[in-house]
């Protein structure tokens, strides 16, 4: 793998992220101090690589803990609504601060761990990254999540009320139609944050195959956690 910038006074090699030369301390690209969340949001819309760039050429890697936050939240919603299929009896929402408290520590602990072995695998297959870059573009390819978590779930809410979280009835039972059609955006919902995981890999290692192959074994890593949290957290 290979994703470099070329100084254009010395023709050194640099790492992708880097601002000043290594050789002759020339500058590679405009700095840039911060990330820009409305910008870069609407990047990850509109042009996902120009924005992941953005994220891994940022000085400071603000809204990270906050984009966590709220992911974290949407992932808690999962696996209570997950729980409605692998707990038999009708499950127990109790302890919520502590169960979200044990998602939110799952999530960071998962893009840490993540973002550490990427960094050293990277830099096994030749290409040299940042810890702290991998785990912003790991955390930013989650922002679909946060658009299901303030649009999505407020019209599940809204349709659903508190049977969203029932069996007694379930949503599918009061409105199967409906429930089948969000169901369905929750699904785009997830296939959009696999894409925007690839790309961001992408745009990091310049290798699609890499990128695909890491984000479905992150995906399913995620997911499997998600499970896991639907069966023990709601007993």
């Amino acid at each position: 793998m290979k994703n470099v910038l070329v100084c254009k006074n010395c023709n050194t090699e640099n790492p992708f992220y880097g601002a000043i030369c290594s050789n002759c301390n020339s500058y590679l690209r405009e700095r840039i101090f911060n990330i820009d969340l409305w910008k870069v949001i609407g990047l990850l819309i509109e042009q996902p690589s120009k924005g992941f760039s953005i994220i891994i050429q940022s000085e400071h890697k603000n809204f990270i803990f906050f984009t966590i936050f709220f992911v974290s939240i949407k992932f808690f919603i999962d696996s209570m609504f997950l729980s409605l299929f692998t707990i038999k009896p009708e499950p127990i929402f109790e302890n919520l601060i502590r169960n979200y408290s044990i998602v939110f520590g799952e999530t960071l602990l998962i893009l840490f761990l993540t973002s550490i072995i990427l960094t050293r695998v990277n830099k096994i297959l030749g290409l040299i990254t940042r810890i702290r870059d991998n785990f912003s573009i790991l955390t930013f390819s989650f922002v679909p999540h946060v658009f299901a978590l303030f649009i999505l779930f407020i019209v599940e809410l809204t349709v659903f009320g508190g049977n969203i979280f029932s069996k007694n009835p379930s949503p599918f039972t009061v409105k199967e139609t409906l429930a089948f059609v969000l169901l369905g955006f929750e699904a785009f919902i997830i296939i959009w944050g696999i894409l925007l995981t690839i790309i961001a890999l992408y745009t990091q290692t310049k290798s699609i195959r890499y990128a695909i192959i890491v984000s479905c074994l992150f995906t399913i890593i995620l997911y499997f956690c998600l499970y896991l949290n639907s069966i023990y957290l709601f007993k």
